[in-house]
């Protein structure tokens, strides 16, 4: 090709175009500083009277991602605010099919767009051996970036058979160290394994230790203080006593980082503490792809057994782990620690009508003690002033309706449903923390495969597997399917038929009670700690409503003000299988 020329008889307004497909971990981006340099060099070389730099980091230019700069630059282009486009090579422009990328440039230069490749020449309008090359180097582009993205997924495919890392940057508590396996046909390959952290596994413990010391100590709340056993309270001293985050050890960016109850939460929760391979899930952004940060984990199972399968020696024993999530789920204000002085606060239970939750408020005396709303402004169709109710009356009236409940369950087939919900509360609340985990994770297990399923089924509509090849992977990924249901479904049975459920009303109503008032003076109620009434009011209430009262200085009674709405089975089933 001829030396590049200089467009003459009319202003250059120079566009400088840089891409890299990943950004460097230490955040130098050399690759786009030297295109965007050099290209800039260029332009004025050429006599640009404006020069505008575009620059997309971490983007490829194969996959069909969105490129924010790339889209601005030809949009420029088309404005007429861009008549010369400056690149480090062609491949840093584009690197799809010729096909899809030929009426892009095509479009750009029939616009009196030159296209300059610093390493390749100049790509001009009128010109068709200018033309034929620019074909030949997109085509090239495109074939290197295939063959790579073809080599790279063989490669992740070889190494995840022979049981190799493949999660990107190891969870806290592990170190990724190169080991030598073979395959089938005995060729060797170096894959990544996870192996424990030496530095890191005694923190995970020492989280654990202060968790369990400290999460059933009594907690009087107040400025400055700060619960030992919370995550919050231990994150404060870690940081303090100078303990580092993964990110202080790993990166420039992250060195200042500090110790944050979201990610003790999310090293906590990994079941790969407890030895389990697992499978991070990934929240997604609004557009359905998937985000770098993990929202949960699920367990891998065997497929006959349903059993947890062990990958690694434990940091945490699994018994023990179980244990730690069940605190974990009742974690949040009020909960998992053990503080308060109202029965019904703090518990996710009790709402005023306008939805705001009520709080209670503690007076000079304890018969004095209220709920209050805690709305602060009031919309179109709520309530206007305070809305308050008496402590002592609500609580008295809540455990009046469920004992009230418990005596006529013989007589109420609708009864009789809400005792066996709270039967199955109960038998969940005091199993073993390892079959509780165990329960959940094949309910989450279940949901899971029904929702692959149901997905299926969609693209089988939409005619994805209409072809006999598409029909015979249908067929065998929805026996896949309809296998994991009906294993996790199995299993769940078995647990139930090990642990009927079964409550305990002779510890809150001995027998022989006769008609003694059940919240009365020497009663199970009024001899409970505030602990010991909540757990009993949460098996059986899932909600409690209270309207305002019905004008100032009048008093009305609170069986016309509360709405006790009792449980019903599969409300905890649903909502656990959604948050994990």
């Amino acid at each position: 090709m001829s030396a590049p020329r200089v467009v003459t008889g009319m202003d250059i307004h120079a566009g400088v175009y840089g891409r890299q497909s990943a950004g460097r971990a230490n955040k130098s981006e050399v690759s786009t500083v030297t295109q965007r340099a050099a290209g800039v060099a260029e332009a004025k070389r050429r006599g640009a009277v404006s020069i505008t730099e575009y620059e997309d980091l971490g983007i490829s230019a194969f996959t069909g991602e969105e490129r924010p700069d790339y889209d601005r630059l030809i949009k420029d282009c088309h404005a007429g605010r861009i008549n010369l486009i400056a690149v480090y090579s062609i491949s840093r422009l584009s690197r799809m099919d010729p096909l899809d990328a030929i009426p892009i440039v095509t479009e750009l230069l029939n616009l009196g767009v030159t296209i300059v490749s610093l390493t390749e020449g100049e790509f001009r309008k009128g010109n068709l051996m200018d033309l034929i090359h620019l074909i030949l180097r997109l085509d090239a582009a495109h074939s290197e970036s295939k063959n790579k993205s073809d080599a790279v997924r063989a490669a992740k495919k070889a190494a995840a058979e022979l049981g190799g890392y493949l999660g990107g940057k190891p969870p806290y508590g592990f170190q990724m160290v190169p080991e030598t396996r073979l395959t089938i046909e005995g060729k060797p390959v170096v894959i990544q394994v996870l192996e424990h952290d030496p530095d890191e596994v005694p923190v995970i413990r020492d989280l654990w230790a202060r968790v369990k010391k400290h999460k059933d100590m009594p907690y009087k709340p107040g400025a400055g203080r700060r619960h030992p056993g919370s995550l919050t309270g231990i994150c404060a001293q870690m940081t303090a006593d100078g303990v580092p985050t993964k990110g202080q050890k790993v990166g420039k960016k992250t060195k200042d980082s500090v110790w944050d109850p979201k990610t003790a939460m999310r090293i906590l929760r990994d079941p790969r503490v407890a030895g389990y391979a697992a499978t991070p899930v990934y929240k997604r952004r609004e557009d359905g792809t998937p985000t770098s940060t993990p929202e949960s984990y699920r367990i891998e199972r065997d497929p006959e057994t349903m059993e947890p399968v062990s990958a690694y020696p434990s940091i945490i024993p699994p018994d023990e782990w179980h244990e730690l999530q069940e605190w974990l789920d009742g974690r949040g204000q009020g909960k998992g620690l053990s503080r308060g002085h109202a029965v019904l606060s703090a518990m996710e239970v009790l709402f005023c009508d306008c939805a705001a939750v009520m709080t209670s408020h503690r007076a000079t005396t304890p018969a004095k003690g209220a709920y209050r709303c805690r709305r602060r402004k009031a919309l179109p169709g709520q309530h206007e002033g305070e809305c308050t109710i008496s402590m002592k009356a609500l609580d008295l009236y809540v455990a009046r309706r469920i004992f009230t409940l418990i005596q006529t369950a013989e007589d109420d087939p609708e009864t009789a449903v809400v005792l066996a919900e709270a039967a199955r509360r109960y038998v969940a609340r005091t199993e073993q923390p390892e079959i509780v985990g165990e329960r959940r994770s094949l309910v989450a297990e279940r949901a899971d495969a029904k929702h692959s399923l149901e997905e299926l089924y969609d693209r089988d509509e939409a005619g994805d597997y209409d072809d006999p090849v598409g029909r015979r992977r249908f067929r065998e990924r929805r026996k896949r399917l309809l296998g994991r249901m009906e294993r996790a479904e199995a299993r769940l049975t078995e647990l139930e038929e090990a642990a009927p459920p079964a409550l305990p009303t002779h510890l809150w109503l001995p027998v022989g009670a006769g008609d003694a008032d059940p919240v009365g003076k020497g009663s199970w109620w009024e001899t409970a700690t505030i602990q010991e009434r909540r757990d009993f009011v949460k098996l059986f209430v899932r909600r409690v409503t209270v309207t305002k009262a019905a004008g100032p200085g009048k008093s009305t009674p609170v069986e016309q003000r509360a709405t006790v709405d009792f449980v019903r089975p599969g409300q905890w089933e649903e909502a656990g299988a959604e948050s994990r």
